[in-house]
């Protein structure tokens, strides 16, 4: 992690979270970080990084760490988007990010009901409530924690979290799994790695092409159009199944 990590004593087996602050203020980021440091749960590894501009938190989700709890401020320059806007785009529902928004302003705690998100806090942040949505975030991390997927990129091992891939992509024995704007390449059938995937999330939606559902905004005759606005083909053979399987999906975020 960059932004000097910050460490407890581990309780996770060596597992580190990865935290985001998103505040376009730098005195109320710095605030931010300084009341998360004190406010995490005893036990929980962790580190934290911090983001002024939608650059620098596109940088964040796009690396290889997974941020695991992101803290957004709601509020924006004039002119830019907004923080609900940006976790709309950036961490989708099913993205597997804890998001706990911040506002100093009361009447916008409604509005973050746009998108999928853990707590709405108000500005001064109050440490007590930070503490129980850091809790909170915490704990579901643990309940949801996903079987990762185990591949061979060269002569190393990897383990990728299902919920970083937007979709994965067959082309000469190789198949490409697209995380952000990273990707990782391994030699494999697409059929061996869409047995390892929660069927809920990812549908085969081409003979070359696996999406995952979560990061789909539209579904059209012949492509999918992911919320960074990538398309993906959507075969004669296969649009009926993508229709169904994505259905059964929102159905399941109800």
């Amino acid at each position: 992690c960059n932004s000097h990590p910050v460490h407890t004593p581990s309780s996770q087996g060596g597992f580190v979270l990865t935290i985001a602050i998103f505040d376009d203020e730098a005195s109320s980021l710095a605030h931010t970080r300084e009341l998360v440091e004190q406010n995490m749960p005893h036990g929980v590894d962790y580190c934290v990084q911090e983001a002024s501009t939608l650059e620098q938190l596109r940088a964040i989700q796009s690396s290889r760490t997974h941020t695991d709890i992101l803290i957004a401020d709601v509020i924006t320059p004039e002119g830019q988007l907004s923080g609900i806007d940006i976790v709309a785009s950036l961490f989708p529902s099913g993205s597997g990010t804890q998001v706990i928004y911040m506002s100093g302003y009361l009447e916008q705690a409604t509005e973050v009901y746009r998108t999928a998100h853990l707590y709405f806090l108000l500005k001064p942040l109050d440490p007590q409530k930070l503490k129980d949505a850091l809790g909170k975030a915490c704990d579901a991390i643990r309940t949801a924690k996903p079987a990762m997927l185990r591949i061979k990129e060269g002569h190393k091992e990897r383990l990728i979290n299902p919920s970083t891939i937007r979709y994965l992509e067959s082309s000469l024995h190789k198949v490409f799994l697209h995380c952000g704007s990273t990707s990782y390449q391994t030699y494999a059938k697409l059929d061996d790695l869409q047995a390892q995937l929660p069927s809920t999330t990812f549908s085969r939606c081409h003979r070359s092409f696996l999406v995952n559902l979560s990061y789909v905004r539209t579904l059209k005759e012949d492509v999918v159009q992911l919320h960074d606005d990538t398309l993906i083909p959507v075969s004669r053979r296969h649009a009926k199944q993508v229709q169904r399987d994505l259905l059964a999906y929102i159905a399941l975020q109800r």
